[in-house]
């Protein structure tokens, strides 16, 4: 097979219906009781989080994130942050994302290294974040303003998913049944897909094509907003090859003299720009994969959905997922 006969979504299926749903409620800033305004409501909640207690506002207006992989979280709340320092490796804020942002909304710094003066000036009332982060700037960020954080690994030390993460956030934000609701909706948009796929025990394996190396995720990585790994009509693969960077590593770095050894009936690459995934198509050995002869590839589009998480990562990449896998 020619590299010609990989399965690419259009782009007009960017973003699809789950997403658009999704964020219909992201229309204010967010918080516990944030539309009853009544005389007996609590102006403070006192909330048990990853790092400690923290006392916080009942009705937050405005709140930063300390890292911006966790913006959808807050905006699959329904909580519109004022600010958040940059993800590493990324020069601006992925379209999907800025979209659901104010005018105003200010980046400040990077995840860890925050500029702790702008986050000030901005006034907070609440800052959030995931806990290895928020961790090695607590005391300066709670001298600006009540912090919490919510996990970022489990008790096995493996990386928590994105409908973990807000399930937590949205106890410490008393915005449980939404984000009930987030995760429900994504259910039925994987289930929905799961449905038009044959179940005849097909495999799948994903790819990162890197400019210095190509590796192999096993099946406890969140890559794909964990929209594969529900999939039960066609199942994720570990791979059975390759050299684990650490025994925490949720893939596996593999040399290019092994792709043919990658027997999954399917391959999704998430290349890190088109540069690389042209690196990959061009090696020798690249024809030689069964998936790729049997023309059984898919190449993700939206780069920053598949690694970041959240309601409106999910949606893209089950779009992206949906075209590909149940095309004619």
């Amino acid at each position: 097979m020619s590299v010609s006969a990989i399965r690419r979504r259009g782009p007009a299926s960017v973003v699809g219906a789950f997403a658009a749903v999704l964020v219909l409620s992201a229309c204010g800033g967010g918080g516990a009781d944030a539309s009853s305004g009544a005389d007996d409501q609590p102006e403070t909640r006192t909330v048990e989080h990853a790092l400690g207690t923290a006392e916080i506002p009942a009705d937050p207006q405005r709140v930063v994130m300390t890292e911006s992989a966790g913006l959808g979280l807050l905006i699959g709340l329904g909580v519109t942050p004022v600010a958040a320092p940059l993800f590493g490796g990324f020069s601006e804020l992925p379209d999907y994302v800025s979209a659901q942002l104010p005018d105003d909304f200010t980046v400040v710094g990077t995840p860890r290294e925050p500029n702790l003066e702008a986050i000030a000036a901005l006034e907070p009332d609440l800052i959030i974040g995931v806990d290895f982060i928020v961790s090695e700037n607590l005391n300066s960020l709670e001298g600006i303003a009540p912090t919490i954080a919510y996990h970022g690994f489990d008790e096995r030390g493996r990386g928590t998913g994105w409908t973990e993460q807000l399930t937590e956030l949205g106890e410490l934000l008393a915005l449980e049944d939404e984000a009930i609701q987030n995760i429900k909706d994504f259910e039925d948009r994987v289930a929905s897909i799961d449905a038009q796929l044959p179940d005849s025990g097909e495999t799948i394996a994903v790819l990162r094509a890197r400019p210095d190396e190509l590796r192999f995720y096993n099946t406890s990585s969140t890559l794909s907003s964990s929209v594969i790994q529900n999939l039960q009509h066609i199942t994720l693969v570990d791979p059975a090859f390759g050299e684990v960077a650490d025994s925490g590593s949720p893939w596996s770095v593999i040399a290019l003299e092994n792709l043919p050894e990658i027997s999954s009936d399917w391959i999704y690459v998430v290349p890190d720009s088109a540069a690389e995934l042209e690196t990959l198509q061009a090696q020798p050995l690249w024809d030689r994969i069964p998936a790729v002869q049997a023309g059984q590839v898919c190449v993700a589009e939206e780069f920053a959905a598949w690694f970041e998480g959240g309601p409106l990562a999910a949606g893209i990449v089950a779009s992206e997922v949906a075209v590909c896998l149940t095309a004619d």
